[in-house]
């Protein structure tokens, strides 16, 4: 599965490929491997990566992950995933860092709560791109705050907090990469 290339190295799998709901996900390129930001719901048939890095813990976007992947959710959603809609990766750890760096890619990750209480989007600011898993959508869709652990006030402060974030690129959960 080739996906949508970004820019040189990053590629996009979209979830409409698969069957049921699934997330879209992302694929950064380096020496050491390939990064994954969300899994999908394990119906693309992905290639083992060298670490996962998922935005939130609904199972659209964990499901994917298999036994011995490297994968990382915030403590938060790891705690969350007791019933659907969340699903916890086999051998899923806590993710506590606040950059990651993964060959020329340089990534933020920003707390963003709303959605799931441990919702997180990462933006890479070489490129001024934003992984927002389901916090924002293209056309200024937000994510759902009914499902268990959703918030409404903790998402409308995230949002402000994101208006203020300069990117160029939106690479949301779910839809069409969306140019700003």
């Amino acid at each position: 599965m080739d996906g949508v290339e970004i820019v040189p190295g990053m590629r996009a799998i979209y979830g409409r490929e698969a069957r049921g709901i699934c997330s879209n996900v992302y694929l950064l390129e380096s020496d050491a491997g390939t990064l994954m930001i969300d899994s999908g719901n394990g119906e693309l048939g992905l290639p083992k990566p060298a670490r996962v890095i998922l935005t939130h813990g609904h199972f659209d976007h964990t499901k994917g992950v298999k036994e011995g992947w490297d994968a990382y959710l915030h403590p938060a959603d790891i705690a969350e995933a007791t019933a659907p809609p969340y699903w916890k990766p086999p051998n899923v750890k806590p993710l506590e860092w606040k950059a990651i760096k993964w060959g020329r890619f340089e990534l933020e990750i920003i707390r963003t709560p709303g959605h799931t209480p441990g919702s997180v989007c990462l933006l890479e600011k070489k490129n001024g791109i934003l992984f927002s898993g389901d916090t924002i959508f293209p056309e200024g869709g937000q994510g759902r705050t009914d499902l268990k652990g959703g918030n409404e006030e903790a998402m409308e402060k995230t949002l402000e907090m994101l208006k203020k974030l300069d990117y160029k690129i939106l690479c949301a959960g779910h839809g069409e990469i969306e140019e700003r």
